[in-house]
Protein backbone atom coordinates (compact mmCIF):
# COMPACT_ATOMS: atom_id res chain seq x y z
CA UNK A 1 0.00 0.00 0.00
CA UNK A 2 1.95 3.43 -1.24
CA UNK A 3 1.96 6.17 1.39
CA UNK A 4 -0.74 7.85 -0.37
CA UNK A 5 -3.30 5.34 -0.18
CA UNK A 6 -2.40 5.11 3.66
CA UNK A 7 -2.92 8.95 4.14
CA UNK A 8 -5.81 8.60 2.24
CA UNK A 9 -7.50 6.15 4.32
CA UNK A 10 -6.65 7.86 7.06
CA UNK A 11 -8.47 10.97 6.43
CA UNK A 12 -11.67 9.19 5.16
CA UNK A 13 -11.89 7.37 8.49
CA UNK A 14 -11.64 10.25 10.22
CA UNK A 15 -14.30 11.89 8.13
CA UNK A 16 -16.51 8.47 8.58
CA UNK A 17 -19.63 8.72 10.12
CA UNK A 18 -22.85 10.80 10.20
CA UNK A 19 -21.68 14.85 10.09
CA UNK A 20 -23.61 16.22 13.09
CA UNK A 21 -25.79 18.94 12.86
CA UNK A 22 -24.29 22.67 13.49
CA UNK A 23 -26.62 22.87 16.74
CA UNK A 24 -24.96 19.53 17.96
CA UNK A 25 -21.55 19.87 16.41
CA UNK A 26 -18.54 19.92 19.81
CA UNK A 27 -15.46 21.69 20.33
CA UNK A 28 -13.97 17.88 20.26
CA UNK A 29 -15.24 16.55 17.26
CA UNK A 30 -13.54 19.30 15.77
CA UNK A 31 -10.32 19.13 17.22
CA UNK A 32 -10.65 15.15 16.63
CA UNK A 33 -11.05 15.89 12.75
CA UNK A 34 -8.17 18.17 13.18
CA UNK A 35 -5.49 15.58 14.91
CA UNK A 36 -6.85 13.32 12.25
CA UNK A 37 -5.97 15.46 9.21
CA UNK A 38 -2.45 16.15 11.46
CA UNK A 39 -1.87 12.57 12.05
CA UNK A 40 -2.67 11.90 8.08
CA UNK A 41 -0.15 14.49 7.25
CA UNK A 42 2.72 13.70 9.18
CA UNK A 43 2.37 9.83 7.68
CA UNK A 44 2.08 10.62 4.48
CA UNK A 45 5.44 13.05 5.06
CA UNK A 46 7.22 10.50 7.09
CA UNK A 47 6.38 7.81 4.61
CA UNK A 48 7.79 10.48 2.18
CA UNK A 49 4.34 10.31 -0.30
CA UNK A 50 4.59 13.17 -2.70
CA UNK A 51 2.86 16.46 -2.04
CA UNK A 52 -0.26 17.56 -4.21
CA UNK A 53 -0.48 21.31 -5.17
CA UNK A 54 -3.74 23.31 -5.41
CA UNK A 55 -3.73 24.95 -8.92
CA UNK A 56 -3.84 28.73 -7.62
CA UNK A 57 -7.10 29.95 -8.68
CA UNK A 58 -5.16 33.71 -9.09
CA UNK A 59 -2.09 35.03 -10.03
CA UNK A 60 -0.26 38.09 -9.59
CA UNK A 61 -1.26 39.21 -13.13
CA UNK A 62 -4.80 38.80 -12.13
CA UNK A 63 -4.65 41.26 -9.54
CA UNK A 64 -1.79 43.37 -11.64
CA UNK A 65 -1.25 43.92 -14.81
CA UNK A 66 1.27 42.03 -16.73
CA UNK A 67 0.78 43.34 -20.11
CA UNK A 68 3.39 44.19 -22.32
CA UNK A 69 6.16 42.02 -19.70
CA UNK A 70 8.82 40.13 -21.35
CA UNK A 71 9.21 36.73 -19.98
CA UNK A 72 11.26 35.68 -23.40
CA UNK A 73 14.52 33.01 -22.59
CA UNK A 74 13.14 32.04 -18.94
CA UNK A 75 12.85 28.97 -17.69
CA UNK A 76 8.98 29.59 -16.18
CA UNK A 77 8.10 26.06 -14.95
CA UNK A 78 7.33 26.87 -11.47
CA UNK A 79 5.56 30.23 -12.33
CA UNK A 80 1.76 30.36 -13.15
CA UNK A 81 -0.49 33.09 -14.82
CA UNK A 82 -4.12 31.68 -13.54
CA UNK A 83 -6.94 34.60 -14.67
CA UNK A 84 -3.81 37.04 -15.33
CA UNK A 85 -3.58 39.94 -17.82
CA UNK A 86 -0.62 39.27 -20.00
CA UNK A 87 -1.74 41.17 -23.45
CA UNK A 88 1.13 41.27 -26.06
CA UNK A 89 3.71 39.72 -22.91
CA UNK A 90 6.77 37.93 -24.88
CA UNK A 91 7.25 34.22 -23.80
CA UNK A 92 9.94 33.98 -26.75
CA UNK A 93 11.93 31.09 -26.01
CA UNK A 94 10.77 29.95 -22.57
CA UNK A 95 10.12 27.40 -21.11
CA UNK A 96 6.44 27.02 -19.75
CA UNK A 97 6.03 22.96 -19.58
CA UNK A 98 2.79 22.17 -17.48
CA UNK A 99 2.31 25.63 -16.73
CA UNK A 100 -0.88 26.84 -15.98
CA UNK A 101 -2.58 30.00 -17.57
CA UNK A 102 -6.06 29.35 -17.52
CA UNK A 103 -8.47 32.07 -18.16
CA UNK A 104 -5.68 34.58 -19.32
CA UNK A 105 -6.00 37.41 -21.65
CA UNK A 106 -3.10 36.41 -23.53
CA UNK A 107 -4.38 38.58 -26.36
CA UNK A 108 -1.30 39.48 -29.02
CA UNK A 109 0.95 37.34 -26.55
CA UNK A 110 4.23 36.18 -28.44
CA UNK A 111 5.17 32.28 -27.77
CA UNK A 112 7.44 32.00 -30.65
CA UNK A 113 10.20 29.20 -29.72
CA UNK A 114 8.37 28.46 -26.56
CA UNK A 115 7.19 25.02 -24.64
CA UNK A 116 4.14 24.99 -23.94
CA UNK A 117 4.03 21.41 -23.73
CA UNK A 118 1.25 20.12 -21.65
CA UNK A 119 0.27 23.93 -20.57
CA UNK A 120 -3.36 24.61 -19.44
CA UNK A 121 -4.37 27.47 -21.76
CA UNK A 122 -8.13 26.54 -21.21
CA UNK A 123 -10.23 29.69 -21.51
CA UNK A 124 -7.90 32.09 -22.50
CA UNK A 125 -8.55 34.84 -24.76
CA UNK A 126 -5.98 33.84 -27.45
CA UNK A 127 -7.06 36.83 -30.16
CA UNK A 128 -3.77 37.54 -32.30
CA UNK A 129 -1.47 35.29 -29.85
CA UNK A 130 1.51 34.24 -31.62
CA UNK A 131 2.66 30.37 -31.32
CA UNK A 132 5.04 30.44 -34.06
CA UNK A 133 7.71 27.23 -33.80
CA UNK A 134 5.89 26.75 -30.56
CA UNK A 135 5.19 23.03 -28.77
CA UNK A 136 2.14 22.69 -27.53
CA UNK A 137 1.72 18.65 -27.50
CA UNK A 138 -0.46 17.53 -24.89
CA UNK A 139 -1.74 21.43 -23.93
CA UNK A 140 -5.22 22.06 -22.77
CA UNK A 141 -7.09 24.42 -25.15
CA UNK A 142 -10.69 23.72 -24.15
CA UNK A 143 -12.79 26.69 -24.19
CA UNK A 144 -9.80 28.78 -25.76
CA UNK A 145 -10.94 31.64 -27.97
CA UNK A 146 -8.86 30.77 -30.78
CA UNK A 147 -10.47 32.21 -33.38
CA UNK A 148 -8.07 34.22 -34.57
CA UNK A 149 -4.73 33.03 -33.70
CA UNK A 150 -1.41 35.09 -34.90
CA UNK A 151 1.37 33.20 -36.07
CA UNK A 152 1.22 29.05 -35.96
CA UNK A 153 3.67 28.41 -38.59
CA UNK A 154 6.18 25.44 -37.63
CA UNK A 155 3.82 25.07 -34.34
CA UNK A 156 3.56 21.43 -32.89
CA UNK A 157 -0.43 20.80 -31.72
CA UNK A 158 0.26 16.92 -31.43
CA UNK A 159 -2.31 15.36 -28.98
CA UNK A 160 -4.05 18.84 -28.25
CA UNK A 161 -8.27 18.66 -28.67
CA UNK A 162 -9.26 21.38 -30.53
CA UNK A 163 -13.00 21.74 -31.12
CA UNK A 164 -13.40 20.80 -34.96
CA UNK A 165 -14.78 24.21 -36.35
CA UNK A 166 -12.14 25.89 -34.54
CA UNK A 167 -9.49 23.25 -36.11
CA UNK A 168 -11.33 23.22 -39.71
CA UNK A 169 -10.69 27.28 -39.69
CA UNK A 170 -7.34 27.02 -38.52
CA UNK A 171 -6.43 24.04 -41.21
CA UNK A 172 -7.96 27.01 -43.55
CA UNK A 173 -5.48 29.20 -42.98
CA UNK A 174 -2.71 26.23 -44.10
CA UNK A 175 -0.99 25.87 -41.48
CA UNK A 176 2.95 25.70 -42.93
CA UNK A 177 6.25 24.65 -41.13
CA UNK A 178 8.14 21.79 -39.23
CA UNK A 179 8.40 22.19 -35.36
CA UNK A 180 12.32 22.59 -35.30
CA UNK A 181 12.61 20.35 -31.51
CA UNK A 182 9.57 17.50 -32.30
CA UNK A 183 10.23 17.34 -36.40
CA UNK A 184 6.57 17.27 -36.70
CA UNK A 185 5.04 19.16 -39.47
CA UNK A 186 2.03 21.54 -38.09
CA UNK A 187 -0.45 20.87 -40.54
CA UNK A 188 -0.39 17.04 -39.74
CA UNK A 189 -0.72 17.64 -35.97
CA UNK A 190 -3.40 19.33 -36.57
CA UNK A 191 -4.96 16.40 -39.10
CA UNK A 192 -5.17 18.71 -41.52
CA UNK A 193 -3.76 17.12 -44.21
Amino acid sequence: MSALTVCAATVVRARAGPTPSTSTRTHGSAVQKAISFSAATALALALNAPIALAIPQTSECATNSCDDNDYSGRDLTAEFYTKGSLKRAKFMNSNLAGVTLFGADLSGADFTGADLSNANIGQCNLTGTIFKDANLSGAIVSGANMDDLGNIEGSDWTDVIVRKDVNDKICARSPKGINAVTGNPTAMTLFCD
